[in-house]
């Protein structure tokens, strides 16, 4: 989240405060609206929630909650739920790089790039924006420049890879340095091209990049159908992050 916040686009809004952290892009999708890294005294919390609903509902736009081990107070799922909000559960997952492997023989068929340029980047894109079945017309602008700033820079802060298959654009990942640790996001494989293993490759690409970047842990947040791949490459499961929903119109 603190990697979409940095992105210099208009119309995007990022704040500060002593008891939380947002963004919002402007764009009618949750994903590009966010509070996070909140750590909320019990006696104001009710009074800061209302505050960002007002907040978003004055940009109109719906927006994601994000809680953690850290966030406090404890109750406040309780809270956002009371407040309209509707709740997703993801388990949060770490690698140990020290324990990666020498890199795999890449699958048969299957050709694994890393995105450093335009052209291969709207590939990336329209993979991802299908893979994840967002709306293209909302998204595609804002990912091309969003990505674009984060990975064709002269001082990238992540990498994306795109995986073909028979020659065909078929995955996807990225893989965000920050805080000390490396981040993996957006790992998508198309409908037509999953069960063969590509998802795995993908995946372990940019473990490979930061492992021989000197990093050691690699963290992500898997669904529920991805959680066992995940284990068996290694990663473990050591807490639950919480996304809260709020969409334009809710209810307490």
């Amino acid at each position: 989240m603190r990697i979409m916040s940095t992105i210099d686009l208009e119309d995007t809004i990022y704040e500060k405060t002593d008891f939380f952290s947002r963004y919002s892009t402007g764009i009618p999708f949750f994903l590009l609206n966010a509070v996070w890294n909140s750590h909320v005294p019990s006696e104001v919390v009710v009074k800061k929630i209302k505050e960002n609903i007002t907040f978003f509902e004055k940009r109109q736009v719906p927006f994601l909650w994000i809680i953690g081990p850290s966030s406090s107070p404890k109750n406040m799922g309780e809270l956002l739920i009371k407040n309209g909000f509707i709740v997703e559960k993801q388990p949060g997952m770490a690698h140990n790089l020290k324990t990666l492997g020498g890199e795999r023989e890449i699958l048969n068929k299957v050709d694994i790039v890393k995105v450093e340029n335009a052209e291969t980047l709207k590939i990336w894109n329209d993979v991802v924006l299908t893979g994840f079945e967002m709306p293209k017309e909302l998204l595609s602008d804002f990912f091309n420049k969003a990505f674009s700033f984060m990975l064709l820079n002269d001082t990238p802060s992540a990498s994306a890879f795109l995986a073909y298959y028979n020659g065909n654009p078929v995955a996807t990942s990225v893989v965000c340095y920050e805080a000390g640790v490396a981040g993996i996001y957006n790992v998508t494989t198309l409908e037509e091209a999953r069960g063969k293993g590509i998802g795995t490759a993908v995946t372990l690409a940019p473990l490979y990049e930061a492992k021989k970047l000197g990093y050691e842990i690699a963290v992500l947040n898997s669904s529920d159908m991805a959680l066992n791949i995940y284990k068996q490459m290694g990663f473990k499961e050591y807490c639950t992050i919480e996304w809260f929903i709020w969409q334009p119109g809710s209810k307490e």
